[in-house]
C-alpha cells in the first residue's frame, strides 16, 4: 500500500514539473537571465524599476553587476479623469496609465529588442472623502506599478529568445 502511495505522489510531482510549476523557493529565472539587473530612466522609472526588483528578489535573483540588464526606459506615468459627477463637477473615476519600452541587453549584445510598454488601470473613490482620496491614490499607483512589474517580468522571462 505505502509503495502504491509512493508511486502515486511521484507521478503526480512528474506531471506538475513537466507543466511549468514550481514549488515555493524554485526560481523561474532562466539561465541566461541569472544576476539580471534592472535600469531605469523616465519620472517614474525608479518606481517601476523598485517593484521589478522586489519581483526578482522573491523568485531567488541576485543582482550582478557582470549580469545582463534588464532596461526601463523613458517610463511615465500619467494620470486622467474619465468619470466626473454630473451634480459636484468633481472627478469620481480616473485611469493610471504606464507608458515605456522595456529591452534586454549583456553587455553590447541585446538580448530582446525593445518593446513597448502599457499598463493601464483604473480607480474610483468616494469624493466626500477627500484624505481617503490621497490614500486610494497612493494605493492605486503602488498597485499598478506591481501589475507593471508582473507584466515585465512576464514578457522578459517567457520571451523565446531568452530561455
Amino acid at each position: 500500500m505505502q509503495r502504491r502511495q509512493f508511486l502515486i505522489a511521484l507521478g503526480s510531482l512528474s506531471l506538475l514539473g513537466g507543466c511549468g510549476f514550481h514549488l515555493p523557493g524554485g526560481s523561474t529565472i532562466p539561465v541566461r537571465l541569472r544576476g539580471l539587473r534592472v535600469e531605469a530612466s523616465g519620472p517614474a522609472g525608479g518606481q517601476l524599476a523598485q517593484a521589478v526588483e522586489r519581483a526578482l528578489e522573491r523568485d531567488g535573483n541576485v543582482a550582478r553587476a557582470d549580469g545582463p540588464v534588464l532596461r526601463l526606459d523613458n517610463i511615465s506615468l500619467n494620470q486622467r479623469a474619465i468619470s466626473i459627477s454630473p451634480s459636484t463637477g468633481a472627478a469620481l473615476e480616473f485611469l493610471n496609465t504606464l507608458r515605456g519600452s522595456v529591452w534586454v541587453q549583456r553587455g553590447k549584445k541585446i538580448l530582446l529588442p525593445a518593446e513597448p510598454l502599457l499598463v493601464e488601470q483604473s480607480f474610483t473613490y468616494n469624493s466626500g472623502s477627500p484624505l481617503a482620496t490621497n490614500e486610494q491614490q497612493i494605493e492605486s499607483q503602488q498597485q499598478l506599478f506591481a501589475e507593471a512589474a508582473r507584466v515585465v517580468l512576464r514578457r522578459v522571462l517567457l520571451a523565446p529568445a531568452l530561455r
